[in-house]
């Protein structure tokens, strides 16, 4: 069964070289692995064209449109695979991860399956990093065996398995947008095959280690990503009203006493306290703008019946 690996790049091009030597460690056969390298920068930085790591073929494509979905949608258009699997540059699978994951889809006759993601700190990153800080890179519970994904589970967009039958496609309104980081775009994904009777299974032994770099643990850095976090939350509940999204932040949670009396409980209450502004920001602005919208489409509707004067 040939599979296609699908990698977005957009400023992270010198990780991509970590990466392909972690491919050429899968105990899959090689020649039924595809590579496709989707350049999203602005201005392409890397050349187009067809490629070979050894007995893998790779494609370079081209999506300059900003966005995180946008892009990953561009590389599984052209990939050939009848499975997709879908990581980041700075991500580092373990050499039976794409054995383990189409497996996993084989045994389970799933749609889209979801890997365990570790951490992996890089260039001194601290480890003392407080679970609700650490929850914004990677789920703090996974099953002992593969199961279909419900609470407490979630899967991340680093480590995913999808059948390319239906075309997968990932929400545009999701995932980072250029400084914008926007997230959920894999969550958004699997509420919809949920939905649509597609059954999505977590997979604890298909592993891929996520990098945390330093800069991503400065103060701004947990404050505009839990704040971006909680806006991408609010867009989620907006385009699925009504799903089961397993999210926990409250505001009283992130406020409590015995919480904001130590170090790293303030961290995490600042983590909390920037979703939870960022959830409810995002909700009265989308509620501001379906006001809007229904009161532009109520005036269009009087014109067309001529009861609009004015």
């Amino acid at each position: 069964m040939q599979v296609s690996i699908v990698v977005a790049v957009r400023g992270n091009t010198g990780a991509l070289g970590g990466l392909v030597r972690a491919f050429r460690a899968q105990d899959y056969p090689a020649g039924d692995l595809e590579l496709v390298v989707v350049d999203n920068h602005p201005v392409p930085v890397l050349p187009p064209g067809r490629y070979r790591l050894g007995p893998m073929p790779c494609r370079v494509v081209h999506e300059t449109r900003p966005g995180l979905s946008r892009a990953r949608n561009a590389g599984i258009r052209q990939a050939r695979g009848e499975i997709v699997l879908i990581t980041d540059p700075d991500a580092r699978p373990e050499s039976d991860w794409a054995r383990r994951m189409v497996a996993a889809l084989g045994a389970t006759g799933a749609y889209c399956a979801g890997g365990k993601v570790a951490t992996r700190f890089t260039g001194g990153a601290s480890v003392d990093v407080p679970a609700d800080v650490l929850q914004l890179f990677v789920p703090p519970t996974w099953p002992r065996v593969t199961t279909e994904l419900a609470a407490p589970y979630w899967v991340v967009g680093c480590n995913l398995a999808i059948r390319r039958s239906p075309l997968p496609q990932f929400d545009t309104r999701l995932g980072v947008i250029g400084r914008r980081h926007l997230s959920c775009e894999e969550l958004e994904f699997t509420v919809r095959a949920q939905r649509g009777g597609h059954l999505v299974v977590v997979v604890p032994d298909a592993v891929v280690h996520r990098a945390i770099h330093p800069a991503d643990l400065t103060t701004a850095s947990v404050q505009g990503r839990a704040l971006w976090h909680g806006v991408s939350v609010a867009r989620l509940l907006a385009i699925h009203p009504g799903a089961d999204i397993y999210d926990s932040y409250r505001l009283r949670d992130a406020l409590a006493p015995a919480r904001l009396r130590s170090r790293t409980g303030r961290r995490s209450a600042v983590a909390d306290l920037a979703r939870v502004v960022g959830l409810r920001a995002e909700r009265l602005r989308l509620a501001v703008a379906g006001l809007n919208t229904h009161t532009a489409s109520a005036e269009e509707s009087a014109m067309k019946e001529g009861v609009f004067h004015g």
